[in-house]
Order: C-alpha cells, then sequence, then structure tokens
C-alpha cells in the first residue's frame, strides 16, 4: 500500500474535515482510480473514505451525532442562497454552481426575515458571513477567486442536496395542510442543521 500517490496529503487534508473533488489536482484524479486502495488503507487505520455520488470524497465523522458549530450556520446560509433562487424564479442548481458570488452582493442581508435568521446562529455582518465561506473554503466547498469573490465547489452539495430535501418536504407538508398547493407568497420553513 505504500505505493499509494499523495497519500500523506490527502489523509492530512481529509482528516481536518476537507472534501476532495475535481478543483484538487493531482489527488481527486488518484482517488477515482483507486478509490477502493485508498478506502482499504485508511480502513486499516479506522477511517472511512466516503465517495459520495456525486464524485467527491470525505471522511465518515467520527461521531455522526456530534453537529459542528457551524454546520447550523452553514445550513441557514446555504438555504438563504435557496430561497433566493427560487423566489428568482431561477434552477437553483444551476444558479448555485454555475454562477460566481460576490459576498457583498449575496441577499443575506437584504430581508429582514434573512437577516433575522443569520442572528438566531450566530451571523451578524458581512464580516461574519466572510468568517463562514473562509469555513466553507478550509473544508473545500467553495473557492476564492479574489478577495470578495468565490464559487461554490462539487462538496457543497453535500449540504446544498439536503437543503434542497428538507425545502420540498416543507414544501409538501404546507400543501398538504393547506389541502392546495401553496400560494406565492408563502415562505418556506428554514433548514434544521443539515446532515455532516
Amino acid at each position: 500500500m505504500n505505493d499509494l500517490p499523495h497519500l500523506t496529503n490527502m489523509f492530512d487534508r481529509l482528516k481536518r474535515g476537507y472534501h476532495l473533488g475535481p478543483d484538487d489536482e493531482p489527488e481527486f484524479t488518484e482517488l477515482c482510480g483507486r478509490s477502493d486502495d485508498y478506502a482499504a488503507y485508511f480502513a486499516a487505520i479506522g477511517l472511512k473514505l466516503v465517495r459520495h455520488e456525486r464524485e467527491f470524497f470525505y471522511f465518515e465523522p467520527d461521531n455522526p451525532e456530534t453537529v459542528p458549530d457551524t454546520l447550523p450556520r452553514i445550513a441557514v446560509f446555504s438555504y438563504i442562497m435557496i430561497d433566493y433562487a427560487a423566489n428568482q424564479g431561477r434552477p437553483i442548481e444551476e444558479f448555485i454552481f454555475g454562477h460566481n458570488f460576490l459576498v457583498t452582493a449575496l441577499p443575506h442581508f437584504t430581508l429582514d426575515r434573512y437577516t433575522a435568521l443569520l442572528r438566531q446562529v450566530d451571523v451578524h455582518d458581512l464580516p461574519d458571513l466572510r468568517t463562514l465561506l473562509k469555513h466553507m473554503e478550509r473544508i473545500g466547498w467553495v473557492k476564492w477567486l479574489d478577495e470578495d469573490e468565490f464559487r461554490f465547489l462539487r462538496p457543497f452539495h453535500r449540504v446544498f442536496s439536503r437543503c434542497l430535501e428538507i425545502a420540498a418536504a416543507a414544501q409538501s407538508e404546507a400543501a398538504k395542510g393547506n389541502g392546495s398547493q401553496g400560494s406565492e407568497g408563502e415562505q418556506p420553513t428554514p433548514p434544521p442543521a443539515a446532515d455532516k
């Protein structure tokens, strides 16, 4: 197993909670080509390498019941992005993964209800939002293009997909409760912390 290229670098990054995706070359290509070999090596030292259906890799958390402090913030941040795209009538996934974003132009502080949601998870201003995005960069979910511009990376699907599921379930429940498809002015319920 000592012939596994980039093993030390992969281990260091994955152990810190990073998600390796297509932007992480040459490690990503090596993992894709020999994922079973890497998984066996990591399993021997007590770590489970997960290959997500969207083609990125991460270690399964040591304790799945423990929610990191940042996860509720990321979930609310994600919910606002999804809600904003939906309210604009944009295809949500294309909007999130097909565009670059300026921190100063994000919708997070444009509506009182967004600001109230962010305050519930201790995000009060743009510097707090930048701090959250820098954490998301450390785990491989966003990439900075310059000091104000970033884009979402494929591993962001880990929380994004869960937020979409929760929003769809909330809308379905609301439609059932109302006996209709809901009204245009209806606001989706914000998600609880997404899966890790």
